[in-house]
């Protein structure tokens, strides 16, 4: 199924609003808000045509759940090259 255009651009702008909540979660050791975010791109990526990043999801979310810092680093680095790649 092709996800039209509009739906896939507000897609793209709620996941970056995603990646600025990661960023405030990991400041405020909030790993519990970071584990849902991951789940939510775990489950949605694929649905909207993004496999990779129900794997960076997948990642973030195994990674707050055992509050491994470096992991949820990385995942979360991931996750930004993933969304620089859509917007520019």
């Amino acid at each position: 199924m092709q996800v039209p255009d509009e739906i896939l651009n507000r897609y793209i702008e709620r996941r970056k609003r995603d990646l600025e909540s990661c960023f405030r979660n990991i400041e405020e050791g909030k790993y519990e808000e970071l584990e849902k975010v991951g789940h939510q791109l775990k489950g949605n990526g694929e649905t909207f045509g993004h496999p990779e990043l129900s794997d960076i999801g997948r990642e973030l979310e195994e990674a707050a759940r055992e509050s491994d810092d470096e992991s949820v680093h990385q995942a979360v680095e991931k996750f930004k090259n993933w969304v620089d790649r859509k917007i520019n």
